[in-house]
């Protein structure tokens, strides 16, 4: 098989698979064979990835395709998990451009949450736990890109499907700060 066709095989398993969850997790009653359909399906993009652009590579490649197309769903459908309450009718005569505000308000935050806190603590934890450490110089780069790839995606799919933005942000920012410490009490030690 020729390198594009795996390369569109594997990024068709990924997109069956977002859909498989998201399908599953839409519906009330346990879809056990559905999730783990879609589970099966990623694992497999991961794998036909792997196998054309080499392991390191093709789990982040298969990693990024779940990112943009779990954003892309999520714009397309418009329902996101903890999406915003209806707005009810205003009886005091207020404008509803002062009713919309706050849901604008909470919808950039959500984005916000979204994308630059889990960057930030995908980041830093590569940064932390391969940056500054003994090893190769391959090593390292290969490490630190894996880790930050993995929990950037984690956060991202915690920060959305999370009902209450609060926590995710809450732990995440508390995450980068505590690494962020810990990298500043790292780089006089790993300089000297």
């Amino acid at each position: 098989m020729s390198f594009y066709m795996i390369a569109g095989v594997s990024s068709a398993f990924a997109l069956a698979g977002i859909l498989l969850l998201y399908s599953a997790w839409s519906r009330r009653g346990a879809e056990p064979m559905r999730r783990w359909s879609g589970w099966g399906a990623m694992a497999l993009s991961a794998f036909g990835w792997s196998s054309i652009v080499g392991v390191e590579y093709g789990i982040s490649i298969a990693t990024l395709i779940v990112m943009l197309g779990v954003f892309a769903l999520l714009a397309l459908k418009g329902d996101w998990p903890s999406g915003p309450r209806p707005i009810e009718k205003q009886r005091s005569g207020t404008p509803e451009t002062q009713a919309l505000l706050p849901l604008w308000l909470r919808g950039f935050l959500r984005f916000m949450a979204a994308f630059l806190l889990p960057a930030a603590s995908g980041l830093i934890a590569g940064l932390l736990f391969f940056g500054f450490t003994g090893f190769s110089e391959t090593v390292r780069l290969v490490g630190g890109a894996f880790l930050s790839v993995i929990i950037w995606t984690l956060a991202m799919v915690w920060c959305c499907a999370d009902k209450k933005l609060l926590r995710p942000s809450a732990a995440m920012l508390a995450f980068s700060v505590v690494s962020g410490l810990l990298l500043t009490f790292a780089l006089p030690a790993s300089a000297a």
